[in-house]
């Protein structure tokens, strides 16, 4: 059950949970003649989001127009059919504040210059496919074009929020490491990836995890050694790539890779590289 705490609009409300958690709802007419104390109808509730962060959300949303926060949750929407998955329901707030600025920025004329927005549609193919949709959807709810480099911005939120606890900071380091150890592989091998490609897609969602495992030390699966040997003989130039992107990670953050992680790192560079030579 859902108890009304304000009616942001006909179709917006902050709300209470019956575990007294403040939420936002979103529904077709869910604020229609509403006032607080009321409850909702949940059988016209079509999705809700909580915060992540420690302030009321009645002061987080006072900064976020109705009509922005309308457009974030119908991309996030877009975004989640096309990944096929749920995101994490602060997106919300995090999203709409980036349109927010965004919007205020491109109406003021002010340039924003960012380098890593180049490297966004090459690392994540996917995700800037759903920034490029959400420009659309930008240009018919609000009237307003941007370049494309803001569905660089935008895909990069989406990133985000596939990774439990990670900030955006984060985010940008992990994207720029991903970018240094796909140069690595390309040189080793004297290939160009398919950015566009399914398989590199999948390659690039191994990294990151590979790279967040790293940052907070999580163990990998344990690998029986005989097999670990077989790797090492069988594959040895993804073995030797894998040794040359391990001493880069020890050298620029004092990260440890274990064998173990050395050698699933080993089994996807061969994996990608394979299929990049099959294909071509």
């Amino acid at each position: 059950m859902f108890t009304v705490v304000k009616v942001l609009n006909n179709n917006i409300v902050l709300a209470l949970t019956d575990t007294q958690n403040e939420v936002v709802v979103f529904g077709t007419g869910i604020g229609f003649k509403k006032k607080k104390g009321d409850t909702l109808d949940e059988s016209a509730v079509s999705k809700t989001f909580y915060s992540d962060q420690t302030s009321p959300l009645e002061s987080q949303l006072a900064a976020i127009p109705t009509d922005i926060l309308l457009l974030t949750e119908k991309i996030i929407h877009m975004g989640e059919e096309i990944l096929n998955k749920k995101l994490g329901s602060s997106m919300l707030f995090s999203l709409s504040d980036h349109l927010t600025f965004s919007i205020q920025r491109h109406q003021e004329k002010m340039e924003y210059e960012n380098p890593i927005v180049w490297e966004i549609p090459h690392l994540y193919f996917q995700e800037y496919q759903i920034g490029k949709k959400a420009l659309k959807i930008i240009q018919k709810m609000m009237g307003i074009s941007f370049e494309d480099t803001e569905a660089s911005l935008i895909a990069l939120h989406f990133v985000n929020a596939q990774i439990d606890g990670q900030s955006m900071g984060d985010t940008i380091k992990m994207t720029h490491l991903t970018k240094e150890i796909v140069k690595i592989i390309q040189n080793i091998f004297e290939m160009v990836l398919d950015k566009s490609s399914i398989d590199y897609s999948r390659f690039i969602t191994h990294l990151r995890y590979f790279i967040v495992r790293q940052e907070t030390n999580q163990p990998p699966q344990q690998m029986d050694d005989s097999l670990k040997e077989l790797i090492q003989d069988r594959y040895m130039k993804s073995y030797a790539c894998g040794l040359i992107i391990k001493e880069m990670l020890k050298r620029e953050f004092n990260w440890n890779v274990t064998e173990d992680e050395l050698v699933f790192l080993v089994i996807h560079i061969e994996r990608i590289t394979k299929k990049h030579q099959q294909n071509t």
